[in-house]
């Protein structure tokens, strides 16, 4: 009897399955969920920019952003914090690619600044690329844009 009982469970559970929401499979069990943000700056009555942003395991695309357009996208940092994410910008005759995610405390290993956010706020501009970051001299919870690279 227990037989017939653990194959009609077996039948059963196969047949609502599918049905059911696998959210905590599809988010991130072990690690925070971060978020990476492209942010057009530039002047508007120029050329468009072109981004290419990938990692080992994902590749986000080819994106023409208008100006205050956001490029985002989420994922999970591996278990060993060693995830890597880049872009490439083309603007006009200008192109640059710079890593825009690859340390959870601040983005970048290169960074001057803590960011207690789980996500990474670019901006492009005309002189180069800003990161949002956490102000910690003033005591106070604050946060300003850090000039990280120029075009060149």
């Amino acid at each position: 009897m227990a037989l017939y009982f653990n194959i009609f469970f077996f039948l059963l559970l196969l047949l609502i399955t599918p049905n059911l929401d696998l959210s905590l499979v599809k988010s991130c069990f072990l690690s925070p969920t971060y978020q990476v943000h492209i942010i057009n700056k530039l002047p508007s009555n120029i050329p468009q920019l072109q981004v290419h942003c990938a990692s080992k395991d994902d590749e986000i695309g080819n994106e023409y952003l208008d100006i205050n357009e956001d490029l985002r996208w989420s994922f999970c940092e591996s278990f060993f914090e060693n995830t890597l994410y880049f872009c490439h910008f083309w603007w006009g005759s200008m192109n640059k690619s710079i890593a825009v995610f690859d340390d959870p405390i601040g983005c970048v290993h290169h960074g001057q600044y803590l960011n207690y956010l789980n996500y990474c706020k670019w901006e492009v501009r005309q002189d180069g690329f800003y990161l949002e970051m956490y102000n910690t001299t003033d005591g106070n919870m604050t946060y300003f844009m850090d000039h990280i690279s120029d075009w060149s």
